[in-house]
Protein backbone atom coordinates (compact mmCIF):
# COMPACT_ATOMS: atom_id res chain seq x y z
CA UNK A 1 0.00 0.00 0.00
CA UNK A 2 1.01 3.55 -0.48
CA UNK A 3 1.51 6.17 2.20
CA UNK A 4 -1.32 8.34 0.95
CA UNK A 5 -3.71 5.41 0.48
CA UNK A 6 -6.33 3.99 2.82
CA UNK A 7 -5.08 2.53 6.08
CA UNK A 8 -7.12 -0.52 6.98
CA UNK A 9 -9.86 0.72 4.73
CA UNK A 10 -10.22 4.08 6.52
CA UNK A 11 -9.24 7.42 5.16
CA UNK A 12 -8.09 10.41 7.09
CA UNK A 13 -11.47 12.01 6.59
CA UNK A 14 -13.24 9.03 8.13
CA UNK A 15 -10.88 9.08 11.12
CA UNK A 16 -11.48 12.80 11.64
CA UNK A 17 -15.24 12.28 11.33
CA UNK A 18 -15.18 9.44 13.90
CA UNK A 19 -13.09 11.57 16.25
CA UNK A 20 -15.56 14.46 15.93
CA UNK A 21 -18.52 12.16 16.62
CA UNK A 22 -16.78 10.75 19.72
CA UNK A 23 -16.04 14.28 21.00
CA UNK A 24 -19.62 15.38 20.30
CA UNK A 25 -21.00 12.37 22.18
CA UNK A 26 -18.65 12.97 25.09
CA UNK A 27 -19.92 16.55 25.25
CA UNK A 28 -23.64 15.83 24.83
CA UNK A 29 -24.11 12.73 27.01
CA UNK A 30 -23.60 14.51 30.38
CA UNK A 31 -25.82 17.35 29.23
CA UNK A 32 -28.59 14.98 28.17
CA UNK A 33 -28.20 13.03 31.41
CA UNK A 34 -28.67 16.16 33.50
CA UNK A 35 -31.64 17.20 31.33
CA UNK A 36 -33.38 13.86 31.85
CA UNK A 37 -32.60 13.96 35.57
CA UNK A 38 -34.04 17.47 35.90
CA UNK A 39 -37.18 16.47 34.00
CA UNK A 40 -37.69 13.58 36.42
CA UNK A 41 -37.22 15.88 39.40
CA UNK A 42 -39.68 18.34 37.89
CA UNK A 43 -42.27 15.59 37.39
CA UNK A 44 -41.80 14.45 41.01
CA UNK A 45 -42.15 18.03 42.26
CA UNK A 46 -45.34 18.52 40.25
CA UNK A 47 -46.76 15.28 41.65
CA UNK A 48 -45.92 16.44 45.18
CA UNK A 49 -47.60 19.79 44.54
CA UNK A 50 -50.70 17.98 43.26
CA UNK A 51 -50.79 15.76 46.38
CA UNK A 52 -50.37 18.78 48.63
CA UNK A 53 -53.10 20.66 46.80
CA UNK A 54 -55.44 17.70 47.16
CA UNK A 55 -54.70 17.58 50.91
CA UNK A 56 -55.37 21.33 51.22
CA UNK A 57 -58.66 20.94 49.32
CA UNK A 58 -59.69 18.10 51.65
CA UNK A 59 -58.87 20.20 54.71
CA UNK A 60 -60.81 23.17 53.36
CA UNK A 61 -63.79 20.93 52.69
CA UNK A 62 -63.57 19.63 56.24
CA UNK A 63 -63.44 23.18 57.63
CA UNK A 64 -66.45 24.10 55.50
CA UNK A 65 -68.34 21.08 56.87
CA UNK A 66 -67.59 22.10 60.46
CA UNK A 67 -68.89 25.60 59.78
CA UNK A 68 -72.30 24.12 58.94
CA UNK A 69 -74.45 24.03 62.13
CA UNK A 70 -76.35 20.98 60.89
CA UNK A 71 -73.09 19.02 60.50
CA UNK A 72 -71.92 20.07 63.96
CA UNK A 73 -75.25 18.99 65.45
CA UNK A 74 -75.08 15.65 63.63
CA UNK A 75 -71.54 15.05 64.90
CA UNK A 76 -72.56 15.94 68.46
CA UNK A 77 -75.47 13.54 68.26
CA UNK A 78 -73.33 10.74 66.84
CA UNK A 79 -70.10 11.15 68.80
CA UNK A 80 -71.34 12.54 72.12
CA UNK A 81 -74.82 11.00 72.11
CA UNK A 82 -76.45 14.42 72.44
CA UNK A 83 -80.17 14.81 71.85
CA UNK A 84 -82.20 17.80 70.79
CA UNK A 85 -84.62 19.25 73.35
CA UNK A 86 -87.76 17.14 73.48
CA UNK A 87 -86.06 14.05 72.03
CA UNK A 88 -85.46 10.85 73.93
CA UNK A 89 -82.31 8.78 73.35
CA UNK A 90 -82.69 5.03 73.57
CA UNK A 91 -79.95 2.53 74.20
CA UNK A 92 -80.54 -0.91 72.76
CA UNK A 93 -79.96 -3.95 74.93
CA UNK A 94 -80.51 -7.62 74.32
CA UNK A 95 -82.83 -9.80 76.41
CA UNK A 96 -80.22 -10.28 79.15
CA UNK A 97 -79.99 -6.52 79.73
CA UNK A 98 -76.55 -6.22 78.18
CA UNK A 99 -75.83 -3.69 75.50
CA UNK A 100 -76.27 -4.81 71.93
CA UNK A 101 -72.90 -5.96 70.57
CA UNK A 102 -71.01 -3.26 68.75
CA UNK A 103 -70.22 -3.41 65.08
CA UNK A 104 -66.60 -3.98 64.10
CA UNK A 105 -66.25 -0.29 63.27
CA UNK A 106 -67.56 0.67 66.72
CA UNK A 107 -65.20 -1.84 68.36
CA UNK A 108 -62.22 -0.26 66.59
CA UNK A 109 -63.32 3.22 67.73
CA UNK A 110 -63.82 2.01 71.31
CA UNK A 111 -60.41 0.33 71.38
CA UNK A 112 -58.77 3.49 70.04
CA UNK A 113 -60.47 5.66 72.67
CA UNK A 114 -59.58 3.37 75.60
CA UNK A 115 -55.79 3.54 75.67
CA UNK A 116 -53.69 2.81 78.74
CA UNK A 117 -54.94 3.81 82.19
CA UNK A 118 -51.95 6.07 82.84
CA UNK A 119 -52.51 7.94 79.56
CA UNK A 120 -56.12 8.58 80.53
CA UNK A 121 -55.05 9.64 84.03
CA UNK A 122 -52.44 12.08 82.70
CA UNK A 123 -54.92 13.49 80.17
CA UNK A 124 -57.38 14.03 83.01
CA UNK A 125 -54.73 15.79 85.12
CA UNK A 126 -53.75 18.02 82.20
CA UNK A 127 -57.37 18.82 81.44
CA UNK A 128 -58.12 19.78 85.04
CA UNK A 129 -55.24 22.24 85.07
CA UNK A 130 -56.57 24.28 82.17
CA UNK A 131 -58.69 27.37 82.64
CA UNK A 132 -61.96 27.74 80.83
CA UNK A 133 -63.61 31.07 80.03
CA UNK A 134 -66.14 30.45 82.80
CA UNK A 135 -63.28 30.18 85.34
CA UNK A 136 -62.12 33.74 84.66
CA UNK A 137 -64.12 36.38 86.59
CA UNK A 138 -65.69 39.22 84.63
CA UNK A 139 -64.06 42.52 85.72
CA UNK A 140 -67.25 44.46 84.88
CA UNK A 141 -69.39 42.52 87.35
CA UNK A 142 -69.31 43.49 91.03
CA UNK A 143 -67.31 41.10 93.13
CA UNK A 144 -68.96 39.56 96.12
CA UNK A 145 -67.32 39.99 99.47
CA UNK A 146 -66.86 36.72 101.35
CA UNK A 147 -68.97 36.55 104.46
CA UNK A 148 -67.09 35.89 107.71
Amino acid sequence: MTEDGPVLGLTRRALVLIALVVIALATLVPTLNSYVSQRQQLAEARAEVARSQAAVDDMRAQVDRWEDPAYVAAQARERLLFAMPGETRYRLTDTSGRDVPMTSEQRVEAAASQGDWYDRLWTSVEGSSRLTPSDIPDPASPTEEPTP
